[in-house]
């Protein structure tokens, strides 16, 4: 498996408004951490950050100041709003170790359930794995097509990959198909009558009786 290579530059200044500038120049602020070594704040290019995020790998060689190390992608978080890079994180790893991390789950294929008029719910987004840093997959897809109304999928069915253990619970539901909450169908006749309107209590109700 090819690693690729990225290059960060370190940085020094923590304030809000630095790091807004520097974001402002298409770079993103990050941290590189792990292996009881001191952590270092980073920025890395933005453009050649998402280079390296298409390629769709989290194992990467990172170089800065003369350093050159094996990190994984552990963490990108996003601006909500415009999907952009707002910070990332690399744990630096040795190739010969397995590490865990959590990667997303991506549903493919249009479930039978659904074309019957069922709803699918997809439980789980993502899930932790146990790999070695070279194996780690983008994603876990997980073809729904065969999944009929009131079926299942669970943790244990996932596809089985070389190198992958899945941590969660292998009972646990992934993705499921139900049907669809029944709606009571009022008539026209029933809407037009209105509610049924009661004037007068039962006469064990009211506690008096007709003598009276």
């Amino acid at each position: 498996m090819k690693i690729l290579e990225l290059k960060a530059e370190k940085r020094t200044v923590k304030r809000s408004k630095a790091v807004r500038k520097l974001r402002e120049t298409g770079y993103i602020p990050a941290v590189v951490y792990g292996h009881k070594e001191d952590n270092v704040i980073l920025s890395v290019n933005g453009a050649e950050f998402d280079r390296v995020l298409n390629a769709g790998v989290r194992m990467i060689h990172l170089t800065y100041d003369n350093t050159k190390e094996s990190v994984l992608i552990k963490d990108v978080q996003y601006d909500n709003l415009s999907d952009s890079v707002l910070h990332v994180d690399f744990s630096r790893v040795s190739l010969d170790e397995r590490v865990t991390l959590k990667v997303p789950i991506i549903l493919t294929g249009n479930s039978v359930g659904v074309k019957e008029g069922g709803v699918l719910t997809q439980a789980m987004k993502s899930i932790e794995i146990e790999s070695l840093p070279t194996a780690v997959p983008e994603d876990i897809k997980v073809n729904v097509s065969d999944l009929e109304i009131g079926k299942s999928i669970h943790v244990k069915e996932l596809p089985v990959m070389e190198n992958i253990k899945y941590l969660s619970d292998a009972d646990a539901v992934v993705v499921s198909v139900h049907h669809a909450a029944e709606e009571k169908i009022v008539s026209e006749e029933e809407l037009l009558a209105g509610p049924e309107v009661i004037s007068k209590k039962p006469k064990e109700e009211a506690g008096v009786s007709e003598e009276s």
